[in-house]
């Protein structure tokens, strides 16, 4: 392993560099969604992933919400994603998770049956990165502050689930929910938290995308979190 010098001049470079690289991946994976998009059948994609499809002059719209919140795909020239109302921009990545999310649509119904991110297919090759993105910060966060976490998943709209000493269901999108389930520290032991899955989110996203969503979503609740501790 190469050692570089620890000099913030020769640091800010590499990580400028570095962030290009990723908005490029980025900016490449939602050219190649979108594309895949306009040669699908939309009508079959709205019908499995439970989107309301309407024509709006050249485009076709899908519409669905994705954290409860409504938004709008537009595909025609160029094909974009945007949030409903009040019209605003998404983020790229948003963008590619709505859109995997709709190529790989499916209509089977949830298996009932709840895995870890390590469980789902080729999940160990992100494994690490997950913990970094999603478990992590969740745990940081609210660790030992239980009651924080359903304030804030309440606000997110999550459902209670009898698990662990709080534990919330939150809906992603039509077909995908996500469960958080925190256990508070004491003397003896630190706290702990889970991120589950229904095992039918293996054939709705790609194990990618699956971890990006659960950070979004953890980042969320922590921005909820700060709101409500100032």
């Amino acid at each position: 392993m190469t050692l570089v010098r620890s000099s913030t001049t020769l640091n800010k470079p590499r990580r400028k560099e570095e962030q290009l690289a990723r908005i490029d991946d980025y900016k490449e994976s939602f050219r190649l969604a979108a594309e895949q998009l306009k040669n699908a059948n939309l009508h079959r994609l709205a019908k499995l992933s439970g989107a309301k499809i309407d024509l709006n002059g050249a485009k076709v719209e899908l519409r669905l919400p994705f954290f409860g919140v409504p938004h709008v795909v537009e595909v025609g020239e160029p094909v974009d994603v945007r949030r409903e109302a009040p019209e605003s921009e998404v983020p790229l990545p948003e963008k590619i998770v709505i859109s995997h999310y709709l190529l790989h649509a499916s209509n089977k119904p949830a298996s009932g049956e709840l895995i870890t991110f390590r469980q789902i297919a080729d999940g160990h090759f992100y494994f690490d990165a997950f913990q970094r993105r999603a478990r992590d910060p969740f745990l940081a966060t609210f660790g030992h502050d239980p009651e924080l976490f359903r304030t804030c998943g309440e606000m997110l709209g999550a459902k209670s689930v009898e698990a662990g000493d709080v534990g919330m269901v939150f809906q992603v999108l039509p077909r995908i929910d996500i469960q958080l389930v925190l256990w508070q520290g004491d003397d003896e032991f630190p706290p702990e938290a889970s991120i589950l899955f229904d095992a039918s989110i293996q054939n709705r996203l790609p194990v990618e995308d699956v971890a990006v969503v659960s950070g979004m979503l953890v980042y969320r609740l922590m921005g909820l979190a700060r709101n409500q501790q100032t």
